[in-house]
Order: structure tokens, then C-alpha cells, then sequence
């Protein structure tokens, strides 16, 4: 019986024992913090633009665009101009720096002119042209972009124009404006061709008035020469008269001198006067 009541006992201790070191054990385990997720875009989206190169400043008022460059080669000018300002901003690289190809960066933009009275939809009115140089001194041209749709954009350059891809922020659609890129292009060139018509149709008329100026003054100048060859001033020429000569009249006897002495010569008995 006192080997049974003793066994119970080394029983009991033993489970106390398990029982206390169990316990010991969950007291000076630390507490384990719940796992949380950053459920917050905006917190992803500053660590991924921290990867990026940023160009402009950072404002209430300004654009922000993620950029890819693909249009093949290294840019090293970048310039935004509004369609109602008048001139295109500064560029936006500072000194020495440049957008690789492939590479992406991130623009703030804020434009020059901005009216804080005008609507929404007034300002949604507004596009923007983007001018791209290069190394080579070409530059690209890609023009009316709405920034206000877009948050993510890829910069090609094919079949000589360039424009952008983009996903639209209001519709969520896949964007591309190489059509329209194009279309301006084709516009453009059309425009050309016809000032150059024009241009040469000026020529043409400009250089048939000088020919007709330069034949009316030859013709005039060859009937002057004409008039001066063949036609003579006239001339008066003083008429000349012959002096009257005196012829003594013979003596005719007593008749004539009857005659003189009546007075019926014409000359009064002084002669004749011959011609």
C-alpha cells in the first residue's frame, strides 16, 4: 500500500512539474505582433518612384508623369509647351543630365500660365506638346497630349513621327497617338507643298511682270531711237531779196522830157527802177 500511495505522489509531482515549466515557458515568450500588409497605393507608388530619376519640381500645381524613353536614343533636351502659352517652358534636364534609352523618369511639370478661376472643363481644353532633343541636334516632336489623362507613358518614335502609348487614366483604355501623329504629319507636309506652290506660282507671275516691264521698255526705247533716226526738226531759211538797180534813163529828146515835166512818170523825171 505504501508503494502504491508513493507511486501516486511521484505522479502528482511529475505533473505539476510539466504543468509549471508549461507555464514558465508562456510567460517570457514575447508576444507576437500581427502581420500587417501596406495596403496603401500611395505609399507603394513613392518607394517605386524613389527608384526613379526625377526631373522638375514637385507641386500642388504641377503634372506627374512616369516617362519611358523608347524612342531609341539618349535624350538630352526636354521641353512642355502649352497650347495657350506662347512659348515652351525651359528645359526641364538640368545640366549634364539626360534620359536613357529604356530608362524610366519621373517628370513634374507645372505649366506657366495657370488660371485658377477657369473650370475644369475649360482646363481640360488645354494640350500640351512635348519637344525632345538629342545628341545629334534632331529633335521629336509629339503634340497634342492631354496630361490630365495620363500617369504612365512610353515615348516612341516610328516611321519619322513620334507619340506616346499610354493607359488612359479616365478610361482605363490603352492609348496610342501614332494615328494622329500621322495625320499631322500628312497635314503638315500638305500645307508645305502648297505654300511651295504658291511660292513658285509668285515667282512665276513676279518674273513674267519683269519680262513685260523689260519688253515695254525696250519697245519704247528702240521708237525713240526710230523718231531720232528718221525724223528732222525743219528749218526756216531766210529768203533772200535782190537790191534794186538803178538804170539812167537815155536821153529821149524833147517827148520824154515833156513827160517828166507833166508829171505822169511814175518817178517824177528821176529814172527807172529795174529788178
Amino acid at each position: 500500500m505504501k508503494k502504491s500511495v508513493m507511486t501516486k505522489i511521484l505522479v502528482i509531482g511529475a505533473a505539476c512539474l510539466v504543468l509549471g515549466c508549461g507555464k514558465k515557458e508562456e510567460a517570457t515568450q514575447e508576444p507576437k505582433e500581427p502581420e500587417t500588409e501596406i495596403s496603401d497605393d500611395k505609399e507603394v507608388e513613392k518607394e517605386e518612384e524613389a527608384e526613379y530619376k526625377t526631373i522638375g519640381k514637385e507641386s500642388e500645381e504641377a503634372y506627374k508623369l512616369l516617362l519611358t524613353n523608347h524612342t531609341g536614343d539618349k535624350i538630352t533636351g526636354f521641353t512642355v509647351k502649352a497650347s495657350n502659352a506662347e512659348e515652351p517652358s525651359q528645359n526641364l534636364l538640368e545640366s549634364g543630365m539626360t534620359i536613357e534609352n529604356e530608362e524610366i523618369v519621373c517628370v513634374y511639370y507645372t505649366p506657366q500660365d495657370i488660371d485658377a478661376e477657369a473650370g475644369s472643363e475649360k482646363q481640360a481644353q488645354i494640350t500640351y506638346d512635348f519637344s525632345l532633343a538629342y545628341e545629334d541636334g534632331h529633335t521629336v516632336e509629339i503634340n497634342g497630349l492631354g496630361l490630365d489623362d495620363i500617369e504612365q507613358a512610353e515615348l516612341w518614335f516610328e516611321d519619322e513621327v513620334g507619340f506616346v502609348k499610354y493607359k488612359s487614366a479616365d478610361s482605363g483604355k490603352e492609348v496610342s497617338t501614332k494615328e494622329t501623329a500621322l495625320a499631322l504629319k500628312a497635314q503638315k507636309q500638305a500645307e508645305a507643298a502648297a505654300a511651295e506652290q504658291a511660292k513658285k506660282e509668285e515667282a512665276e507671275r513676279a518674273q513674267a511682270e519683269a519680262a513685260a516691264a523689260q519688253a515695254q521698255a525696250e519697245a519704247a526705247a528702240a521708237q525713240t531711237q526710230y523718231e531720232q533716226q528718221y525724223y528732222e526738226q525743219p528749218t526756216y531759211e531766210q529768203p533772200v531779196y535782190d537790191q534794186p538797180v538803178y538804170d539812167q534813163p537815155a536821153d529821149s529828146g524833147g517827148q520824154d522830157q515833156d513827160v517828166s515835166q507833166s508829171g505822169e512818170s511814175c518817178l517824177g523825171g528821176q529814172g527807172v527802177l529795174r529788178y
